[in-house]
C-alpha cells in the first residue's frame, strides 16, 4: 500500500531541497571567494541567480506535489552535484568549496525526497539530459552574470578589470 502525498508533504519535501540549496550555497557564498580567488561580487551574483532557479523548483514541486519535471530535474541534478562537491575534494586533496555540506546535507535530502516521492507514488518525471541542459545553462549564466557584475564593480572603484 503506497502513502499519500499528504498536505504536509506537499511542502516538506519541496521546500526540502530549498533548505539543502541555502546550506550548501550559504558555505559557498562564506568559502568560495577565499578558496577560489572568485571575487566576492561574482559570487554574491552568482548564488542569486543559482537561486532563483532552486526557488521556481521548490515553487513548481509545492505546486504539482512533486510531480513537476522542472522540480524533479533540479532536484536530480542538485543532488548529483553533492557527488561532484566530494569528488572534487578527493581529488584535489583538500577542502574545496561546498565539501562540508555536500555529505551532510545535500546528498541526505536528494535520498530523503526521491525516496519520500517513490513511496508516495508521484511518478518520476525527470528527464537527466534535460536536467542537465536546464541546470547547466542556468549555472554558465550565473557564472556570466557573476563575472559582469564582478568586472563593473572593479571599473567603478578604479580598479583595472580584466576580462575572463
Amino acid at each position: 500500500m503506497q502513502a499519500e502525498f499528504d498536505n504536509r508533504d506537499r511542502w516538506l519535501v519541496p521546500l526540502s531541497l530549498w533548505g539543502s540549496f541555502l546550506a550548501n550555497d550559504g558555505e559557498e557564498w562564506l568559502t568560495m571567494a577565499p578558496t577560489t580567488g572568485l571575487p566576492q561580487t561574482h559570487v554574491d551574483v552568482g548564488i542569486a541567480t543559482m537561486g532563483v532557479l532552486l526557488g521556481a523548483a521548490t515553487l513548481d514541486g509545492i505546486r504539482t506535489r512533486g510531480r513537476g519535471w522542472l522540480y524533479q530535474d533540479v532536484q536530480l541534478v542538485f543532488g548529483a552535484h553533492g557527488v561532484g562537491h566530494i569528488a572534487g575534494s578527493v581529488l584535489l586533496r583538500r577542502y574545496t568549496t561546498g565539501v562540508a555540506t555536500a555529505p551532510t546535507v545535500v546528498l541526505p535530502q536528494w535520498w530523503w525526497s526521491t525516496t519520500r516521492l517513490r513511496r508516495t507514488g508521484v511518478p518520476r518525471t525527470s528527464h537527466l539530459p534535460r536536467a542537465m541542459a536546464v541546470t547547466g545553462a542556468w549555472l554558465a549564466m550565473a557564472h556570466a552574470l557573476g563575472a559582469w557584475a564582478a568586472r563593473r564593480d572593479r571599473s567603478e572603484s578604479g580598479v583595472r578589470s580584466k576580462r575572463w
